[in-house]
């Protein structure tokens, strides 16, 4: 059953690339940031798919005050994926969320982070 609303990031254009991931980045009104993930039965074995969706999962819990706030992300995966290792998944990820941060309008590029309880922003 497919969700309703899961290609709104797509529809936006603000795709990056890696070698075996796209990002797709939206920003809407909303101050929640929000992944989902693509991950089709083509990309490989569901232990495969398992494995690179908890990567994607931990590396943007570890990383979300880095993002702009209100953020919507959309990771889709390429075939190919079960032979990267978590180091190199990780990295491509990362360097994806770079990209993002850098697609993102400009009043919505300050990140906060979770600790930060200062008024000037």
């Amino acid at each position: 059953m497919r969700k309703p609303g899961l290609g709104r990031a797509a529809r936006l254009k603000r795709a990056c690339n890696s070698g075996y991931f796209t990002l797709y980045a939206g920003f809407p009104s909303t101050k929640k940031q929000e992944l989902r993930l693509a991950f089709g039965a083509r990309v490989g074995t569901a232990p495969v798919r398992n494995k690179a969706k908890r990567m994607a999962r931990e590396t943007f819990r570890l990383n979300r005050y880095q993002l702009p706030e209100g953020i919507e992300i959309l990771i889709s995966a390429k075939k190919g994926i079960g032979a990267l290792s978590r180091r190199e998944m990780r990295w491509q990820i990362l360097d994806l969320f770079k990209h993002a941060y850098r697609l993102s309008p400009p009043s919505s590029c300050e990140a906060v982070r979770p600790d930060d309880t200062s008024e000037h922003r």
